[in-house]
């Protein structure tokens, strides 16, 4: 695939690009809070998100400002524009920035700190079952008091008039959560920064989401915005949702569906064992996957199908529906995916032994040569900065009440296990936005029932698995993105790297304070349900559930998991032997997880689009229509901006747009 050309000279990022970046991480951290809280009010999760995926609208959104503001700098003060290298970094801080306003930290964490105490009843006996076990400068509330206290009622259903923010009471456990994050954020940095190569220069990985940033910020020396065939591609996907937008307020006008269930006509046994599958109209992900190597487009949707299959078979053997906690996902694929998430972690290990020597030497002092001189940072300092990050957050967790040996186990699997492979997805893959099958919790489940965790592990852990574990779409696979980004630029990965640690600190802090001022205005019982009611209650839930006996332990999870990691090993050992072995790893063991059930049918579109163009028409061909592709993406990115500021400004109906 032929990528951006990269500018010889690596250029720097002056001061001026970092202080508006700052100031575009607090615009983003508005634009997201009011867009998917307040916009969405009354709503659920099919709300436009503005920050949920890793081409974020809200960034987005921000480039379009950026790039506008930067041509009339170009035309009437030409010392004062931007470079590509530093529109890049201000991008990126957006896209953090975007990340920890929405589920990647705040929309998800924020409520969960509450609701234990605003759903309180004397039926559930949360407040016996819980509060004990609940340090407290970890909630705003006082655990040794009542339910529905002040602090939580404000919260869910907005200040009287004139009353105040309780900003004294949030100050402790938004300290103690920010310190976490950051901890867990910064041991993701190290990570990466000891990857970063390995993925980028050795393997090279297509990193399909950077690609259109890159051409856009690279706009000035390229002909992309002049492109027919990009702005022909922008038509479809804006014209669509142009059209269908104008038909949820003006029901005369026609109406094309972006989704169709697949199980209306599964009406018969073993057909009705299906889980939820449809064909979603998602042309910005046929886009990305126009962009993937074939055998990696073709396995996101062969594998969903292949799951099908498996509920098919369950069903005509007899064997009842049953679902891993929390998930949309089988019980016995769930399992199946954690044996194939090991596996891939540990595959990219063994995939990186030569780079991860060079490492170790530099580490070492036995490799005087300075390889890592613009890396993240030096191989040294991420080493030991992960080795003390970690440390530090199984001292936390053990502070707030889980036991050490059970932190441990959680966070290893958590960061290097799940966040490796998700960043690996968006690496190669592309996957917009990440949710996997299973958490830490269930790779506990293979051993030992979750009742031996405790009542203290246990309730501090769905204060964990609402903030961090369920639903990681967080900044992980940005440390890599941004690098791989400031190459294409010709940036100073440093410069970029800087950048990006600044709007993650910043977009930490301004995300929470800007979300408790939107919250406690309109009541978080009147904005979006699933942020606030469903989410947050689930995990508690859970726990409850489990601590009365609800999960017992199944040794059947152990055998799924092998089932899991053995198919996966298999489809590896394929791989290296076969040139031609068209299964991807990555697509068995995402196959069943929330973004390929959306997208499995763009992917097959996209992957059909490739392998055509490039049988029948040749590299030239494929490469002359990757623009009209580009558009697609950009067509429905714009079209949800559209519809989002007329929500907002108006208080139209929005459509149905399926990029989160």
């Amino acid at each position: 695939m032929k990528e951006p050309d990269a500018v010889p000279a690596r250029a720097g990022v002056r001061l001026r690009a970092y202080i508006l970046g700052l100031l575009c991480v607090v615009g983003v951290c508005v634009l997201v809070g009011y867009g998917e809280l307040v916009a969405s009010r009354g709503g659920s999760i099919d709300a436009v998100l503005l920050g949920a995926t890793h081409l974020p609208p809200g960034a987005m959104a921000g480039l379009f400002v950026l790039l506008f503001g930067n041509a009339l700098l170009r035309r009437f003060a030409p010392r004062l524009r931007l470079t590509p290298a530093e529109v890049i970094a201000i991008y990126f801080m957006m896209v953090c920035a975007a990340l920890v306003s929405s589920f990647g930290l705040m929309s998800v964490l924020l409520p969960a700190l509450v609701a234990p105490n605003y759903f309180a009843t004397p039926t559930n006996g949360w407040r016996e079952v819980f509060y004990r076990h609940i340090p407290s400068w970890l909630v705003p509330w006082d655990p040794a008091g009542p339910e529905m206290q002040d602090v939580s009622r404000g919260f869910y259903e907005g200040l009287r008039h004139g009353e105040p923010i309780p900003w004294k009471l949030w100050l402790a456990p938004l300290a103690a959560w920010t310190i976490l994050a950051l901890l867990l954020f910064f041991l993701m940095a190290c990570i990466a920064t000891l990857l970063r190569r390995q993925w980028v220069d050795n393997e090279r990985l297509s990193f399909p989401l950077v690609q259109l940033p890159v051409e856009l910020a690279s706009a000035e020396r390229k002909p992309f915005l002049r492109s027919r065939a990009m702005w022909l591609g922008f038509s479809l996907p804006f014209a669509l949702h142009l059209l269908n937008g104008l038909h949820n307020n003006f029901p005369q006008v026609p109406y094309i569906p972006v989704l169709y269930n697949l199980n209306q006509y599964a009406v018969t046994l073993p057909w009705t064992q299906l889980h939820w599958t449809s064909v979603v109209v998602a042309l910005s992900v046929v886009g990305v996957s126009y962009l993937l190597p074939l055998d990696v487009s073709f396995s996101f949707w062969f594998f969903l199908l292949f799951f099908r299959a498996q509920d098919v078979v369950a069903g005509a053997l007899g064997f009842p529906p049953r679902d891993i906690p929390l998930y949309p996902a089988r019980f016995h694929i769930g399992y199946q995916s954690a044996g194939a998430f090991f596996v891939v972690a540990l595959s990219t290990l063994w995939l990186a032994r030569p780079h991860l020597r060079t490492v170790a030497r530099r580490i070492s002092g036995r490799l005087r040569e300075d390889v890592d001189a613009d890396e993240m940072m030096g191989y040294r300092a991420a080493f030991v900065g992960m080795v003390v990050s970690f440390a530090l957050i199984v001292v936390w967790c053990s502070a707030a009440g889980i036991e050490p040996a059970v932190a441990a186990l959680m966070m290893l699997v958590f960061v290097f296990v799940i966040m490796v492979v998700l960043s690996r997805c968006v690496a190669e893959v592309g996957l917009l936005f990440l949710q996997p099958i299973f958490r830490p919790m269930d790779v506990w489940a293979l051993g030992a029932p979750p009742a031996a965790l405790g009542p203290a592990s246990l309730t501090v852990l769905a204060f964990v698995n609402a903030g961090f574990f369920r639903d990681p779409r967080n900044v992980m696979p940005e440390f890599f993105q941004s690098l791989k980004a400031a190459d294409l630029v010709g940036a100073r990965r440093r410069s970029v790297a800087l950048a990006v640690a600044l709007a993650v600190f910043a977009g930490v802090v301004a995300a929470g304070l800007i979300h408790l001022s939107i919250i406690y205005r309109y009541g978080g019982i009147s904005l979006n349900s699933w942020f606030f009611v469903h989410n947050p209650r689930m995990y508690f839930n859970e726990a409850d559930s489990i601590l009365k006996g609800g999960r017992p332990f199944d040794p059947s999870a152990g055998l799924w998991f092998g089932v899991g990691a053995a198919a996966t090993t298999f489809l590896y050992v394929m791989r290296t032997r076969f040139w031609w072995w068209p299964f991807h790893p990555l697509g068995y063991a995402m196959g069943a997880a929330w973004p390929a059930m959306v997208y499995w049918s763009a992917f097959l579109t996209g992957w059909a689009a490739k392998a055509l163009i490039l049988r029948y028409g040749g590299a030239k061909t494929y490469a002359r229509g990757r623009p009209f592709f580009l558009g697609l993406i950009l067509g429905e990115f714009a079209a949800a901006l559209f519809w989002s500021a007329l929500v907002a400004l108006f208080g139209v109906r929005a459509p149905s747009i399926p990029i989160s």
